[in-house]
């Protein structure tokens, strides 16, 4: 089984490369959202088509220097887009990368998160409580201060600290969102997701999916999203990975999606079978 990830863009001596699609995608919207990345680019390839009715399947023999992502769904095939995007997205490929975003410093790590939370909430807890007890008690105006200034200041920048994203992760989700249009197709899938919307359409009728196909399409709740330890991955919700919101505008799904061929087919004018 393929699951080590290695950058994917080559960049200057010394220069830290910048992310693939399909961790730009993570970033954003968690594994569901990579696993779209990954079926989109295989179909831009010409290795895999996708039918009318929504069957993905591989075209020809499979090659090699796929992503390990890629190479996953090649594997599961042939099977409808709504359960390749669905059975990827909870693949050891995406757990590992996951935690190769997390070596990138791109996403923060999990433990990390959940001590700022903890931290956070045990702060605002104690400021409240001593800002109760100023009132009940009479106690002199400057405890319910003192009680603002060290508690609830620091747990606002503890919730900086525990968002999915690392500062260099939310700038990676910026730079997509600028590249992030037509007729950069695995861009559009990466920021917005098959199911979210470009122009008043979504982004599975921009890159011509059949209503039939897109239909096999799963929505994602914002609690099962992607978080750098579930799921953006930040299984906070699609919006936990890129700050509030994925990033986007986006409807995170556990869906995939294709660049079609033109006309109604995928994957090279695929018809219905």
């Amino acid at each position: 089984m393929v699951t080590r990830w290695t950058p994917t863009s080559a960049g200057t001596a010394g220069s830290t490369p910048e992310p693939g699609p399909e961790e730009q995608g993570f970033l954003v919207g968690g594994p569901g959202r990579a696993a779209e990345v990954a079926v989109v680019s295989l179909v831009e390839a010409g290795a895999v088509r996708i039918s009318r009715e929504g069957l993905v399947s591989a075209v020809g023999r499979p090659g090699h220097g796929w992503s390990p992502l890629q190479a996953h769904v090649l594997r599961s095939l042939p099977r409808s887009l709504g359960d390749v995007i669905t059975a990827t997205a909870k693949s050891a490929e995406a757990q590992s990368l996951r935690s190769h975003l997390v070596d990138r410093g791109l996403v923060t790590p999990p433990g990390r998160r959940q001590v700022a939370r903890r931290t956070r909430q045990l702060l605002i807890a104690a400021a409240v409580g001593a800002i109760v007890a100023t009132i009940a008690l009479e106690l002199p105006f400057e405890v319910a201060l003192a009680a603002v200034f060290g508690g609830v200041l620091p747990a606002a920048v503890l919730g900086r600290v525990g968002r999915p994203l690392t500062a260099d992760g939310r700038h990676v989700v910026q730079r997509l969102k600028a590249v992030a249009v037509s007729p950069n197709r695995i861009a559009l899938v990466a920021y917005y997701g098959l199911l979210g919307k470009v122009e008043r359409h979504h982004v599975w009728e921009v890159l011509g999916i059949a209503p039939a196909a897109a239909a096999t399409l799963r929505r994602r709740s914002r609690g099962s999203g992607s978080d750098g330890g579930g799921g953006a991955s930040c299984s906070g919700g699609c919006g936990s990975c890129a700050s509030s919101s994925c990033g986007s505008g986006s409807s995170g799904s556990d869906s995939g999606g294709s660049s079609c061929g033109g006309g109604g087919g995928c994957g090279g004018g695929g018809g219905g079978d």
